[in-house]
């Protein structure tokens, strides 16, 4: 598949009706400038892998916080069930390419939209329980969220999510859970060195997970 493609209009799964979600994987990506130069865009690579699955992923480069707000609206619309976020991160914030957006500006941006839907994020040092239990506040029928626990480098979380990805859908297309992310990840994370935080709801409380091994 052409790089190319990626950027041509892009056609949603439909969803059998407004209240469903479609087992699919809505990317947003956002780098530093340096990262663009040098093509390193693993949203974009996981697009194409999962294409090359069968899948019908939608892909979005943004560059600011208002265009996150924007693409926000677009994942809600869509009815995707799973959020791939690929951008810089840390202990208290995402980056865009020009803007940083804090865990509470990226909750209140995504406030109502994750209902019944699962968040990754591949973002060095994301995967926390502030993130998660932020997020989950504005969200409260979010499902999961998991997210890189520490820094991880550019080749190793293409590797990382596109293993995932492929492995977690060739089980079940369908559908995943909170479990099967775990046995999926786990031997990733040992692999990578890559430990991944999943944080899940359970009867209403977050039960926070580290895997690594």
């Amino acid at each position: 598949m052409r790089l190319a493609d990626l950027f041509e209009p892009q056609k949603p799964t439909p969803r059998r009706s407004k209240a469903d979600t479609v087992a699919q994987v809505f990317i947003i990506e956002s780098l530093e400038l340096i990262d663009e130069n040098k093509e390193r865009r693993e949203g974009a690579v996981l697009a194409s892998v999962l294409k090359m699955c069968g899948k019908n992923p939608l892909y979005y480069y943004i560059r600011t916080k208002a265009e996150l707000a924007h693409i926000a609206e677009e994942f809600e619309a869509s009815g995707y069930r799973y959020l791939h976020i690929s951008c810089h991160g840390g202990d208290d914030a995402l980056e865009t390419t020009l803007d940083s957006v804090t865990y509470q500006e990226f909750a209140k941006i995504f406030e109502g939209k994750l209902k019944d839907r699962r968040l990754f994020v591949s973002a060095c040092s994301a995967g926390n329980k502030l993130f998660a239990e932020v997020v989950g506040g504005r969200n409260s029928e979010l499902i999961s969220v998991a997210a890189s626990a520490t820094d991880i480098r550019f080749d190793h979380a293409v590797a990382f999510w596109t293993s995932f990805y492929v492995k977690t859908f060739s089980l079940n297309a369908k559908s995943m859970n909170s479990t099967r992310i775990a046995e999926v990840a786990r031997p990733l994370a040992v692999l990578f060195e890559a430990p991944l935080h999943l944080s899940k709801r359970s009867k209403g409380v977050w039960v926070h997970e580290m895997i690594d091994g």
